[in-house]
C-alpha cells in the first residue's frame, strides 16, 4: 500500500547510491507493512547540496513502519535522544536548522527483502557494495 513517508524513486533516479555498478533500485513489491525489508534513508538537504548525498542502509525485521517509528522517537535534545539514531544525529550535526522536522527531509526507499536469518546479509550486501559509512 501507499505511504506517505516512502520515495517513489525520485532520488535513486539520479544514480545514487550504486552497489559496484550498478544503481540501487526500488523494490517496488515492498510497502511500509512488509517484513524482512532492507531499507536506504537518503538525505534530502544533502541531495540539494552535495554531489554524493549522505546516506544509510538499515533493516526491519517485523515491518518498517515499525522501524521507522523506532527512529522518529529519537528526534529530541532531552537526555540526547538524537544519539541513539543514526539519522537523527546526521540531521543534529549536519543540519540543525532542520532538526525539528524529524524524518520529513529524508527520502525512504525499500530495495530488498529477505528471510529473517538472512536480513542482516542482505544488508551488509548493500552497505559493503555502496562503501556506506
Amino acid at each position: 500500500g501507499a505511504c506517505g513517508v516512502v520515495d517513489t524513486g525520485s532520488v535513486l533516479a539520479r544514480g545514487i547510491p550504486t552497489v559496484g555498478s550498478r544503481p540501487v533500485a526500488l523494490d517496488r513489491a515492498l510497502d511500509c507493512g512488509s517484513a524482512g525489508v532492507v531499507c536506504l534513508f537518503v538525505c534530502g538537504h544533502c541531495c540539494g547540496e552535495r554531489e554524493t548525498p549522505e546516506f544509510c542502509f538499515g533493516r526491519a525485521m517485523d515491518g518498517l513502519r515499525e522501524r521507522v517509528g523506532g527512529h522518529r522517537a529519537h528526534f529530541g535534545t532531552k537526555d540526547f535522544e538524537c544519539g541513539r539514531s543514526a539519522l537523527a544525529l546526521h540531521v543534529f550535526g549536519g543540519h540543525p536548522d532542520h532538526f525539528g522536522k524529524g524524518l520529513g527531509d529524508f527520502h525512504l526507499c525499500m530495495v530488498g527483502s529477505a528471510r529473517p536469518q538472512d536480513l542482516e546479509r542482505a544488508e551488509d550486501y548493500f552497505m559493503w557494495g555502496a562503501r556506506a559509512k
